[in-house]
């Protein structure tokens, strides 16, 4: 039986010399456990994927999903075929999503961190 999935839309912080009217935004779905966490369970026994769009200033939108592993929970993207600029690598593992000790509530700051390492602030602004 598939999950009962919500919507997660998150925007980037905003960061110096960024346009204030071009923050990216991500979409995701995922199932919620009571605490407002991601539930893992859920994930496993779900045989539909979880998708992931994550919506880029002057791009086209990246489709994705939602993967979890022993490392905790990620958001993996794939690029529109042509679309992957300098520095960016088309076949990259996703973006990891931290520990939420308050669960996914809208208002609440995460940071997301690449495969490099690089960090990003992200703010919670819809679940539903």
């Amino acid at each position: 039986m598939a999950a009962r999935l919500v919507t997660v839309t998150l925007v980037r912080a905003w960061e110096p010399g960024a346009a204030a009217d071009e923050a990216e935004r991500i979409e995701f779905a995922v199932a919620l456990d009571p605490q407002g966490q991601p539930d893992a369970r859920a994930w496993h026994d779900d045989p539909s994927a979880w998708t992931a769009t994550r919506h880029l200033p002057g791009r086209p939108p990246e489709r994705g999903e939602v993967a979890h592993d022993e490392e905790g929970w990620q958001l993996r993207f794939h690029p529109a075929r042509g679309s992957a600029g300098p520095g960016r690598d088309a076949e990259a593992p996703g973006l990891r999503l931290p520990a939420l000790g308050h669960g996914l509530r809208p208002g609440e700051v995460l940071t997301l961190s690449d495969p490099q390492g690089a960090a990003a602030a992200w703010r919670v602004v819809g679940v539903g």
